[in-house]
């Protein structure tokens, strides 16, 4: 199933994105707080893995987009823009990033940005370079 994960988007913003995902036929569910800690696959039903991991809160807008891609996550991209829906975090769900928590996978998206706003390259910390 085709689903997004929300993360801290006000309220009409948030309305606006759940009500573009219903017309594309996609589920959409804001993540709160005391859930980052559980990994993306657990929040999306796909893992049963009921640990949850301590790390920090963190405030900017992100979405973690499961189940969609070529047109489909294309016509989602486009239609996010036209909307004026512009979310600076995002991710799209791979066999990587499936088993991170909310927390992980906001240090990582964050740590991206960065590297290219500085115009540098990013790795990640265990990957040799």
């Amino acid at each position: 199933m085709s689903e997004v994960l929300i993360y801290n988007l006000e309220s009409r913003k948030d309305a606006k994105l759940k009500m573009l995902c219903r017309k594309m036929n996609l589920s959409a569910r804001t993540v709160e707080k005391a859930e980052y800690g559980c990994t993306l696959g657990n929040l999306l039903g796909l893992s049963q893995d009921p640990s949850v991991k301590d790390g920090e809160d963190f405030d900017d807008e992100m979405l973690y987009i499961s189940g969609i891609s070529g047109g489909m996550l294309n016509l989602f991209l486009d239609q996010l823009r036209r909307n004026k829906l512009i979310i600076p975090l995002k991710a799209i769900e791979t066999e990587t990033n499936i088993g991170f928590t909310s927390y992980e996978l906001y240090r990582e998206l964050s740590a991206e940005r960065e590297a290219i706003m500085k115009g540098t390259q990013y790795h990640q910390p265990d990957q040799e370079q």
